[in-house]
């Protein structure tokens, strides 16, 4: 029944998520040349893009750069979520996210790591097991 999948994913937004494996992210600064960003990426087709403060601006597709990673080309889909949230929050990042890898921040929105929805969906069936 899709009314009772659909309170089941809403029941997330209350469950606080564990903590999930973080993945360490290439990043680039905003405003750093497309040479740099390219070096960055390591031939993966997203790469994350942050502040002076390591808080997380968007994603940027390094490929098509021109000179410098601009406000303009950035990709700012609903991609962050604090670790410190719920479980919804983070699986939403992981799946909203174009590179398919969440943004994970601590409380003040600095950069910690990402994670993908196949740990988020790890973590909610080790819960459904525990209850």
């Amino acid at each position: 029944d899709f009314l009772g999948r659909d309170r089941g994913y809403r029941a997330l937004a209350f469950q606080a998520s564990p903590p999930l494996p973080l993945h360490r992210e290439p990043t680039v600064v905003l405003g750093a040349s497309a040479d740099v960003a390219r070096a960055a990426a390591s031939g993966q087709r997203w790469l994350l893009v942050v502040d002076d403060s390591a808080v997380p601006v968007g994603w940027v597709e390094p490929a098509r750069l021109g000179g410098v990673v601009e406000p303009e080309d950035l990709h700012r889909g609903g991609t962050v979520a604090r670790a410190s949230g719920s479980l919804r929050a983070a699986l939403d990042a992981a799946l909203s996210a174009p590179s398919r890898r969440g943004v994970l921040t601590d409380d003040d929105g600095r950069l910690l790591g990402t994670v993908r929805a196949a740990d988020v969906l790890a973590a909610i069936e080790a819960d459904g097991k525990a209850t």
